[in-house]
């Protein structure tokens, strides 16, 4: 069993971050490692991916310390991807339609 999954305490609770009632922009949809995914058009990538259930970005240097967006403000750059092939902090970056994002 995965560490990371073993402890993940939101892993049975759906959309966990989407509060109902409130009005967001419409949903547009993005790719993460070949995944289609969907959010508000300009939430930042690191809340979408963690909305969508995906916590894990990339690989650290043991396997037990997986990336992860940590400080959602860019300071750590733990959230480093790929996006459009380009690298950005994921806690930076806006959502858009169509964009294409892979580990970096």
């Amino acid at each position: 069993m995965d560490v990371i999954a073993k402890h993940d305490r939101m892993k049975d609770v759906a959309h966990p971050l989407r509060i109902a009632g409130i009005s967001r922009p419409a949903d547009v949809t993005f790719s993460f490692e070949g995944q289609t995914l969907s959010a508000p058009a300009g939430e930042n990538l690191a809340a979408a991916l963690i909305a969508s259930g995906i916590r894990r970005l990339g690989e650290g240097q043991e396997a037990a310390r997986p990336r992860a967006a940590l400080c959602m403000m860019g300071v750590c750059q733990q959230c480093l991807l790929r996006v459009d092939g380009r690298l950005a902090q994921a806690c930076l970056m806006p959502v858009r339609d169509g964009m294409v994002v892979t580990a970096a």
